[in-house]
């Protein structure tokens, strides 16, 4: 058993539902490692800490790459816990988190990961079965998708509800864990990969998620022929991988892969279809577009302005493009769609917001690019937006000049309360002859939003983007639903690439 005396340097670095992670230096190994201490709620119910250390005695004899390996059992001054590697990096809800919308882009790595984590499954359940795998428990060294770790075997028993004999995470648990605790075996963890492995592909947990399950007290019984396949929201997923990822969720565990390394056949076959898009397949499709001369041009806001992220002014030298005249309609985004397959956006149908002649909406950053890619064209740089906008005068508050919106000019401070046809005021274009850039739509921009940006950047810079690798996207122009003010050329928003919004859309630049 571990001496007080082993452990050295400790220091706070992480905190969970049933204890405190402490990192440290282990003077026997030599080397920093994690331990997991158990709060004292936990430490005083006998049953899970013997529990516990049962099953961190089969644990440690799991080695795998994708498995964080177990050293010991500390009992010591600080407590009672487990001690184990020590790993930099972020977990896979978070991973999830930064990458919202990019399913279809990062496809290929969402599966090798997959692979991954069932590869390491075969491996444990020759001696242990997890219990409560989840995106949390799923580590990423260095936040590499590529470098998975699953945490937290051989303590997962402490993951009780109500009295402890339930063990796991209802979003992720299988029915049994519900209905029958104590006859769990491997496929429960196989239940939560299918789990995990639809919400990878989806952005949601399908509808036979437990997630409810403690207000309920009924596990949800769903034909899986009733449940979207995975395909529907990530078009490259072929059918063999549709099939698993359900299978994975049934209810009865019969109906399941039978073993980890059943279901690891299968994704080792998969091959992932090929984006369904022919880049420039739509450049022949007829969009007015509008010739933006290249030159220097100033970037943000005079001093004056109150929003610092539109500041400082950057003096910028941008190549010549040309620009959409009007935002993205329904009726050009129909075209794509029936040239490609795509599924259709959730408010295509809409009585308001479907309407032929009015900017698409509830279309995610990935879908617009992919739109992009189609039509031979790219989302625009908040500096292309930008100088579009302001129509050739330098620091213009609005296209068509320095006084706010009137409701000839622009659909914006709620005037319309929903979308208007893209070109139903023509009084707000500006002196380029670009429609709505004010209001309506909010407007996709291919930068990864950073509200400092302008600050790194330095004068006279060419063709400045900010194409960090993971984080929220720029939006310009604002909407129908938008104050006023943030109709201005240099105002600055953003959003999570994944939104779904009626009140953003998106206009594509080209090169001249």
């Amino acid at each position: 058993m571990p001496t007080a005396g082993r452990f050295t340097e400790w220091r706070q670095i992480g905190k969970g539902a049933h204890g405190v992670v402490h990192g440290a230096f282990d003077n026997k190994l030599e080397c920093e490692v994690a331990i997991k201490l158990l709060n004292k709620q936990a430490r005083e119910n006998r049953r899970l800490v013997e529990g516990m250390r049962r099953e961190v005695v089969i644990s440690r004899q799991l080695r795998h790459p994708n498995i964080c390996p177990i050293h010991d059992i500390y009992e010591g001054p600080e407590g009672v816990g487990i001690v184990m590697d020590l790993i930099e990096g972020i977990d896979l809800k978070e991973w999830s988190a930064a990458h919202k919308g990019q399913m279809s882009a990062t496809a290929p790595e969402r599966l090798n990961l997959l692979i991954r984590v069932c590869e390491a499954l075969v491996v444990a359940h020759s001696c242990i079965v997890h219990r409560d795998l989840k995106p949390a428990n799923i580590f990423l060294k260095n936040g590499d998708i590529g470098k998975p770790v699953i945490m937290d075997f051989g303590i997962s028993v402490l993951g009780g509800l109500g009295d402890g004999e339930i063990s796991g995470t209802p979003r992720y648990m299988a029915p049994e864990q519900y209905t029958a605790p104590g006859a769990v075996d491997q496929r429960c963890d196989l239940f939560a990969l299918g789990i995990i492995a639809y919400e990878l592909f989806t952005g949601n947990v399908p509808p036979n998620s437990l997630r409810n399950v403690m207000k309920t007290k009924e596990p949800p019984r769903i034909p899986l022929e009733d449940i979207d396949p995975p395909s529907v929201f990530c078009p490259v997923i072929p059918p063999v991988l549709d099939r698993l990822i359900l299978q994975l969720t049934a209810y009865e565990r019969a109906d399941r892969p039978s073993s980890a390394d059943e279901a690891l056949s299968v994704l080792r076959r998969v091959i992932l279809k090929s984006p369904d898009v022919t880049p420039g397949a739509g450049a022949a499709y007829e969009r007015k577009r509008v010739a933006v001369p290249g030159g220097t041009d100033y970037l943000g806001s005079p001093p004056t302005s109150a929003n610092a992220n539109e500041k400082p002014p950057r003096r910028v030298k941008l190549s010549p493009f040309l620009i959409d005249a009007c935002p993205v309609s329904n009726r050009d985004y129909m075209t794509f769609i029936r040239a490609t397959g795509r599924p259709l956006p959730p408010l295509a149908g809409h009585p308001e917001f479907g309407r032929e002649n009015h900017p698409v909406v509830s279309v995610t950053f990935e879908e617009a690019g992919i739109f992009a890619v189609w039509a031979g064209g790219k989302l625009p740089t908040e500096a292309q937006w930008e100088r579009a906008a302001r129509g050739g005068v330098r620091f213009a508050e609005y296209p068509w000049g320095q006084d706010a919106p009137q409701p000839s000019q622009a659909n914006i401070n709620n005037v319309w309360r929903a979308t208007s046809p893209v070109d139903a005021h023509p009084s707000g274009r500006n002196p380029f002859g670009i429609w709505d850039m004010c209001g309506n739509v909010w407007n996709w921009c291919a930068d990864v939003f950073d509200a400092a940006f302008y600050r790194s950047l330095e004068n006279d810079c060419v063709d400045p983007i900010n194409n960090a690798p993971t984080g929220p996207r720029s939006l310009r122009g604002g909407s129908y639903q938008s104050f006023s003010g943030m109709g201005r050329c240099a105002f600055r928003s953003c959003a999570d690439p994944g939104e779904r919004r009626s009140d953003i859309g998106f206009r594509l630049v080209y090169d001249e």
